[in-house]
């Protein structure tokens, strides 16, 4: 990683994990984490005891989401990647859920996807501009027929004589 990227990195996960732990304390992802506790036990076969939350797991995943998907946003060179790993990361965050209730704990997908989708959308939008764009004016510039200037093919005029 460059050294001058680490700052941007931090920034990023700061200014993403700052709102997110707002978001808990005033209530949103416990709720969305009730409306998940109340659905889970139709489509799965729980435990015996119930599915109890772990906040220091959700803490700990939405603030490690955050700070890869930013440093991923800056690093990854093609935009496409970027992209799919975003879309890789929300898969796999919410595949979490079944099987972290299937062993007791409950598991809300809401506040780590939104976390690596706002921080990875950042890192895009700072992540150093001057890569694509070389790039796509030099392939450009190597598809594109230069311009000639054709002159016209008909014979100059020979200067009247006047006898």
């Amino acid at each position: 990683m460059d050294r001058n990227r680490t700052p941007t990195v931090l920034f990023i996960g700061i200014l993403i994990c700052v709102p997110m732990l707002a978001l808990y304390h005033f209530g949103v992802f416990p709720q969305a984490a009730q409306w998940l506790a109340e659905r889970l036990p139709r489509y799965l076969v729980l435990p015996a005891e119930g599915i109890k939350i772990s906040l220091p797991l959700q803490y700990g995943f939405y603030t490690l989401a955050a700070f890869s998907s930013a440093w991923l946003g800056l690093e990854l060179p093609a935009v496409w990647q970027k992209y799919l790993y975003l879309l890789a990361l929300s898969f796999l965050t919410c595949l979490l859920t079944p099987l972290l209730a299937l062993n007791g704990l409950l598991f809300e997908p809401f506040s780590g996807t939104l976390a690596s989708c706002f921080a990875g959308l950042l890192g895009v939008m700072l992540s150093d501009p001057s890569l694509g764009i070389s790039s796509a004016e030099t392939s450009a510039a190597m598809t594109e027929p230069e311009a000639v200037e054709l002159k016209s093919a008909e014979p100059e005029s020979s200067p009247k004589v006047e006898a």
